[in-house]
């Protein structure tokens, strides 16, 4: 872990590089319940002049090289657009108020992020969007439908999680639950929010069935598969999916070293656990961003979908099964 000492001496290095031509607005520092578990340290800025989120990593302090320090750029609309109830996409909804929730303020010369945790306590799904996460539950569950008519269980099988994170959010967002997004954080906020719902998106994810070893394998098989793709697909619309794919890959892996990490020092420890299921879903999120083919009349790409199989797959997974998950799936979105 990073002792406050050593935390306190970088953020205090990292605010001595702001500038007036910045136009920062202010800067989060992000935590989770893991935090104590590697060397790893995340700051939010907010900035006037920024047009997208950046995210960097800092490379250029020899003090701290064995920590890992990112920094992501944002503009203030991504947090403001939030606030004043636009019309935004669901991620960001939720990205911002899970950073304004749990994010410490460590730079806010005029208030503006003081101001913004305040207004958050405002803030609700809109009905709009808690309907369009109904109608991308139904887009997906056609898909499974289709592929299973193809006989394509495997592609069936991979639209049939899709389609259970969009419907496993509909009723936490009826309650004005924040805290989801991919599978890694939907099985945090669901431990703590629905035990049934956790337990079905568990087995989806077929978690129980995961060893040490069989996801380091699973893991770096999926590893070379993105390299090869990513060499192919540079400058196409695919090179995005499977860059944003690494970084679940590299998560997957943080996971379940953290994993071995808590279970060396407690062997009964329930994190270790949690962390081990984190890094099956960071798994999960790395094989569907790379499966992706944009702009091909397949949707997702066969090599992908075989090893996702090899790993993921299995005998009880028949049409039959996965038609019992698509009506529990139904059964969510039409409360």
């Amino acid at each position: 872990m990073v002792d406050q000492k050593t935390l306190t001496q970088i953020v205090e290095i990292l605010l001595s590089r702001i500038s007036s031509d910045d136009q920062e607005l202010g800067r989060l520092l992000i935590r989770d319940q893991y935090d104590q578990l590697d060397l790893r340290v995340t700051f939010w800025a907010i900035r006037d002049k920024v047009r997208d989120l950046k995210e960097t990593t800092i490379t250029d302090l020899p003090e701290f090289q064995n920590i890992e320090v990112k920094l992501t750029l944002a503009p203030r609309t991504f947090f403001e657009d939030v606030l004043n109830g636009k019309n935004v996409p669901y991620w960001q909804v939720a990205t911002v108020m899970r950073l304004l929730q749990s994010g410490e303020i460590i730079y806010d010369p005029r208030g503006k992020l003081d101001d913004w945790k305040s207004k958050a306590e405002q803030v609700f799904w809109q009905p709009e969007i808690i309907e369009l996460k109904r109608q991308t539950t139904r887009m997906l569950l056609d898909r499974v439908k289709n592929r299973i008519q193809e006989d394509m269980i495997a592609d069936a099988f991979i639209w049939l999680i899709k389609a259970a994170e969009e419907a496993i959010c509909v009723p936490l967002m009826v309650e004005n639950a924040f805290g989801l997004g991919t599978a890694p954080f939907l099985l945090d906020s669901l431990r703590n929010l629905d035990m049934n719902l956790y337990d079905f998106f568990n087995l989806l994810l077929r978690i129980s069935t995961f060893t040490h070893d069989k996801l380091v394998d699973a893991r770096k098989e999926l590893e070379r598969l993105a390299d090869r793709l990513y060499q192919r697909n540079l400058r196409t619309d695919r090179e995005m999916w499977i860059l944003s794919a690494f970084v679940s890959i590299n998560e997957s892996e943080r996971k379940l070293n953290q994993s071995i990490t808590v279970k060396e020092t407690d062997a009964t420890s329930s994190i270790s656990s949690r962390l081990f299921e984190t890094a099956v879903g960071e798994l999960w999120q790395a094989y569907f961003l790379v499966a992706q083919t944009p702009s091909f009349a397949v949707k997702l790409d066969p090599w992908v979908v075989a090893s996702f199989w090899r790993w993921f797959g299995g005998s009880e997974i028949t049409e039959d099964w996965l038609q019992g998950k698509m009506n529990f799936i139904q059964s969510l979105i039409d409360t």
